[in-house]
């Protein structure tokens, strides 16, 4: 079959590969309708976490089930299905306390050394293990695409707001509009109506994000700091989401938070180190939160009750819908920020 792989630090090709096959009882295969490009796969793209070359990249996927093992109930040939983006075993202690991230036997789709020898999503056919764990049924009404969102970005950016926990008369700002930040932007809005303030140097995404009822801040053009001071009588976001994953990111949404504020970091960091000044820190009193990787199938039937009762709509954050063939280019352009969310059809 056909697979996006990667080749080299800023390489990847689609390349002929072996298609899966049922190797345990649980399995499932999944014959991929859309994939997605995300911005961790960038983390891998550039060998920021460690990656073979020859292995399948992604992690985001919809599709159709074509064949499952014996052990599956919940699933059968033809199904319409998203697939989750890191793999839980649904029995663990972690698991069966809704915290699947952190699950003993925890692997990530398309994720080099940390998908521990299973192939990514970026190709015709993906198998799924645990499929009764980590497959979710698409509703009637909701299309492939929009689906595709609830397996990470989508449900990755409730997480996120659900642990910001605004209220309404706080000020929330989300550093950094890719579809993560997109996405946490939609919904926060379906929360309690808190001011949404969104901070980014591309103006598509800043465009974006005021359509979807954000202040949109240009980094370029205003220093966050002095403009979050400005909306707030000087003291700063009550809360903020840092969705990037980069330590420019991190330092900014540790400077535009007030005195005793919270700030949420749900960008995707693997190597990176930051120098903390303790003392500034302690002095201010904040509450800092990392989400992790995010518990997908603790919230992903939340996230799907909303895209399919027309409360969230992802959609408009895809720039650019590619053949597979044609990930290559794809991922450059996703790369220069020259495309919001670029969708693979193979």
């Amino acid at each position: 079959m056909r697979a996006v792989v990667f080749q080299a630090p800023g390489r990847v090709a689609t390349s002929d590969v072996p298609g899966p096959a049922i190797e345990r009882p649980d399995d499932a295969i999944v014959r991929v309708t859309r994939a997605g490009i995300c911005g961790s796969d960038l983390h891998f793209y550039h060998v920021k976490a460690p990656i073979d070359p020859g292995e399948v990249l992604g992690h985001e996927a919809v599709g159709i089930v074509e064949t499952v093992g014996p052990a599956v109930r919940s699933f059968r040939e033809g199904d319409r299905v998203v697939v989750a983006f890191h793999i839980a075993c649904g029995a663990c202690w972690f698991c069966l306390h809704g915290q699947t991230s952190l699950c003993e036997d925890f692997r990530n789709l398309g994720a080099g050394a940390f998908s521990r020898g299973l192939a990514g999503t970026q190709a015709e056919r993906v198998r799924v293990p645990v499929a009764d764990v980590n497959l979710l049924a698409i509703p009637e009404g909701v299309d492939d695409e929009r689906a595709l969102f609830v397996g990470d970005v989508l449900t990755t950016g409730l997480y996120a707001a659900s642990l910001a926990s605004p209220a309404a008369d706080e000020t929330v700002a989300v550093v950094g509009v890719g579809p993560v930040g997109y996405c946490t932007i939609q919904a926060l809005r379906g929360t309690n109506g808190p001011r949404i303030v969104a901070i980014d140097r591309e103006p598509d995404r800043l465009a974006l994000a005021e359509s979807a009822g954000a202040t949109a801040v240009d980094a370029t053009a205003k220093n966050p700091e002095m403009a979050l001071a400005a909306m707030t009588d000087d003291r700063g976001a009550d809360v903020v989401i840092e969705a990037v994953g980069h330590p420019s990111a991190f330092g900014s949404a540790m400077e535009i938070v007030r005195r005793g504020g919270r700030v949420v970091v749900a960008g995707m960091y693997a190597g990176e180190v930051v120098e903390v000044a303790l003392g500034v820190y302690w002095a201010r009193g904040p509450t800092l939160r990392f989400t992790g990787v995010c518990p997908v199938h603790a919230w992903w039937e939340e996230a799907m009750k909303l895209l399919a009762g027309g409360l969230v709509d992802p959609l408009p954050v895809v720039s650019h819908r590619v053949p597979l063939e044609d990930a290559a280019s794809a991922y450059e352009l996703f790369d220069r920020h020259e495309a919001t969310k670029v969708l693979l059809i193979p």
